[in-house]
């Protein structure tokens, strides 16, 4: 059956659904009284039943469940800080035994003010409706972090299963660990569009926390609704989609003479339109001081055992990055139609590469984004219940890498003639140009209130052209294609019973074409290249369940998962990194259990204690490796063999009302080599041993304390701290005598922050010291990051609430 004959046959069952249920629909939109804004996650229930909905952020909401007959019916509205609305609706008589019936409901709701005590709060925010689905998800709320220097990165490094590792200062290379698998078996979104191939500029270790609402990190299983291809789980980045009118700009100024500004603003008129920018920049010379070994330029020899303090010299990193936005919302054809251009600029020096022995002076590259796009949003297309989602985008990457340098250089910024030697790595003056462009559907149909199925279809495509300077020195794979083509369907049912339970059953299917060079030598020590195609298919499942007992909610997950190669795993990046073309995916069984219990003590005092465990056994596990290639070190990816990894976590959460606030979590993570021979059938040395150079202990704790009306009446001084430990890890494996030895030594940093704001957020100062203690810090063998430093950041936020009056 061809996938057009599916698109058609899932469409017309669901229109057949619709016709033969039975069920009556209320629907409507929910607004502030004062401002007409629509508001997010007010809570929507018919008195005297457990039928109910939340809206979205739109304000808009849907209650769809089989009522036998007419009559009349209450719906309570509550939501926090608002005083709580009742309305009666009327069903006319007959219509629940012939027809489907549609009532429309609008309400406004007023601010409760002083009479605040007296609201019944039922509303329930969107983290935590995302916290309380079947899946193993954790939402950070990202608005209690805006404040903050922190980038999306270093702002998810604060939960539980998660570990960033860094090769140095701001704009170092960056892998995201989520409970033991890394780079790219996790995969991220932003709004649930992907970001893979977004380009350099648009990373998430330098876009500012401003960007974002929250962040929704799914551990293990991912929902269908965003068509990934994942083993180790998914982060979406959810932005602020709300119609509103705001400004939101920032500047901060730090150690290593580091800059981070943003300017975040918006417009939406009276007939919905709308206008949106995002700007933000980033710049470090990154010259903080190292520990190191320094080369004797006249002998060439590096005495290891003595180690200088050596400042960083050639290590400066800047991007831009600008987003505009305009479209139309709550419109009657698109409740969100917007198109927007993302363009955006990095240049970033290289100090040394995989090693820190290896030191440069000149190597440098540059690179420029250009990505239009477009996203369109419906609400109850053609049928009611049927929401559609639908994304595109075309995105350009110009990267140029030079290293023309003639001389050598040590940690000390010496150099020395190269003996007419050109290019301190290898002679480069090329430049290489990825295209890609991606495109989503997501169609979820809400049959009735228990009842719902999403269909979901992500298509991506890649392209690499390679041009040099005719003095460059052109590897054998520069000249040759290099094009990658994947497509994720998926499908997926949802039963939820009365709040008390829901579970989600799913099938998705996997398709990638990947063309470009392979080395096909069989002689050790040399290589040939030439030009290797492979198309892949294959098919996955799962299931997902949760149940709700008084404060409990506990959560189990099963799926058959497959994680198709990367662009960058297959072919490289031009530079430190050397693709693999043959790579295999990776195919794995992932298991999740989750038990959480969450405690309201009158409105004073909250707590929440959270553990999990996550099993997976995965297949061609790809893992990243270090190797000699013509006397220099490169980075490429080899399909292992069989991994298990076993994960524990826990997080323990207190607050006493809105003056206090703490937090302690910490991770276990056991993954073994669980293959037995090696590519020659011999017996593998390392079979059950420890995957070398993964962390495999680490913890954090965080702690805020506010002071209201700190000086001033609507001003407020807070107390930040938040500490990292993670276990010493070996470079290598255990099995491998006196080279085991060679390991990332134990570490504990602290973080401190003092943040006074003032006229209700309008106004904001924070001091931060990171590192507190000048701890030598290394996630990576050898390759040390920054030591103490101080920052300092104003913020001018303002939302203005009556520009639709």
């Amino acid at each position: 059956m061809s996938y057009c004959r599916v698109i058609f046959f899932v469409f017309h069952f669901l229109l057949f659904v619709s016709i033969i249920s039975k069920a009556q629909s209320i629907s409507g939109e929910v607004t502030g009284c004062a401002d007409g804004q629509p508001l997010a996650g007010v809570t929507v229930k018919v008195a005297g039943t457990n039928t109910g909905s939340a809206t979205d952020s739109n304000g808009k909401y849907l209650i769809s469940n089989k009522i036998i007959g007419g009559g009349v019916y209450i719906l309570d509205f509550s939501f926090v800080g608002m005083k709580t609305v009742r309305k009666e609706v009327k069903i006319p008589s007959g219509a629940g035994d012939a027809s489907r019936t549609a009532v429309t409901v609008n309400v406004c709701m007023e601010d409760a003010a002083s009479e605040l005590d007296e609201v019944v709060v039922e509303a329930k925010s969107p983290v935590q409706r995302v916290k309380e689905s079947s899946f193993n998800v954790v939402a950070l709320d990202a608005k209690s972090l805006q404040n903050t220097t922190l980038d999306l990165a270093h702002a998810m490094s604060r939960v539980s299963g998660v570990k960033i590792r860094e090769s140095g200062g701001l704009g170092s290379d960056l892998h995201f660990s989520l409970n033991g698998f890394s780079g790219r078996h996790v995969k991220f979104f932003m709004d649930g569009v992907p970001m893979e191939g977004m380009g350099a500029s648009f990373q998430i270790n330098n876009i500012p926390v401003n960007l974002a609402e929250r962040i929704e990190i799914y551990k293990g299983v991912v929902p269908v609704g965003f068509g990934a291809d994942a083993i180790g789980g998914a982060v979406n980045i959810v932005t602020n989609q709300q119609r509103r009118t705001f400004v939101d700009a920032s500047y901060s100024y730090g150690s290593f003479n580091t800059h981070r500004s943003s300017v975040n603003a918006g417009y939406t008129a009276k007939n919905g339109f709308m206008v949106e920018l995002n700007a933000f920049q980033n710049y470090s010379d990154n010259s903080y001081r190292i520990e190191n070994a320094v080369k004797d330029l006249e002998t060439g020899q590096i005495n290891s055992d003595e180690t200088e303090s050596v400042r960083r010299f050639n290590d400066t990193y800047h991007n831009e990055t600008v987003i505009l936005r305009t479209g139309f919302v709550n419109k009657p054809f698109a409740d969100r139609l917007v198109v927007s251009l993302n363009a955006g600029k990095t240049y970033k020096e290289t100090q040394n590469g995989v090693r820190q022995d290896v030191v440069y002076g000149q190597k440098h590259s540059r690179g420029e984004t250009l990505m239009p796009s477009l996203q369109y949003i419906k609400r109850n297309l053609l049928l009611e219940g049927l929401d559609v989602r639908l994304t595109a985008n075309y995105n350009k990457n110009l990267t140029h890498n030079i290293d023309t340098a003639t001389f050598e250089y040590n940690w000390r910024g010496e150099s020395k003639y190269n003996n007419g030697k050109i290019g301190e790595q290898r002679y480069q003056d090329s430049e290489y140009e990825n295209r890609n462009s991606n495109m989503t559907f997501t169609a979820n149909y809400r049959i009735s209130e228990y009842h719902s199925l999403i269909l979901n279809d992500v298509f991506s495509s890649f392209n690499r052209n390679t041009r040099s300077s005719p003095e460059s020195t052109l590897l054998a794979t520069d000249t040759m294609p290099k094009v990658s083509q994947k497509n994720v369907a998926g499908l997926s049912y949802k039963l939820n019973f009365e709040n008390r339970w829901n579970v989600s059953v799913f099938g998705k299917h996997y398709l990638q074409y990947s063309k470009g060079p392979k080395d096909v030598s069989t002689d050790t020590g040399h290589t040939s290249y030439a030009i290797f195609s492979e198309t892949f298919t294959a098919a996955g499942y799962g299931i997902a369940g949760t149940y709700f007992w008084k404060d409990f909610q506990g959560k189990v997950s099963y799926e058959k998962t497959y994680r198709l190669p990367t662009d960058s795993e297959l072919f490289g990046n031009e530079e430190l990194e050397r693709g693999s073309t043959g790579l295999r995916a990776e195919n794995s069984d992932n298991y999740n259990l989750n038990l959480s219990y969450s405690r309201d003590f009158d409105r004073t005092h909250f707590i929440y204690i959270d553990a999990g465990c996550i099993l997976r056994n995965t297949k061609d596990y790809i893992r990243r490796v270090t190797d000699s290639y013509s006397g220099k070190f490169y980075a490429s990816h080899i399909n292992h063999g069989y991994v298990r990894n076993i994960s524990l976590e826990g997080e323990v959460r207190y607050s006493y009302k809105n003056v206090v606030s703490a937090g302690v979590n910490a991770t276990s993570q056991n993954i073994r080599d669980n293959e037995p021979e090696t590519m020659g059938a011999s017996a593998s040395t390392t079979y059950r041993a420890r995957i070398p150079n993964i962390p495999y202990f680490f913890a954090s704790g965080d702690v805020e304390i506010v002071w209201r009306n700190f000086l001033r009446k609507t001003s407020h001084l807070s107390f930040g701290y938040n500490g990292n430990y993670v276990n010493e890890f070996p470079l290598y494996s255990e099995r491998h005598g006196s080279t085991s030895k060679r390991v990332v030594p134990t570490q504990l940093s602290h973080d401190v922050s003092l943040t006074y704001t003032l006229g209700n957020g309008r106004y904001n100062l924070t001091a931060e010291c990171k590192n507190l203690t000048g701890e030598k810090l290394y996630d990576n063998f050898s390759l040390q990051r920054p030591g103490r430093a101080f920052f300092l950041k104003v913020r001018y936020f303002i939302n203005f609430l009556s520009y639709n009056k």
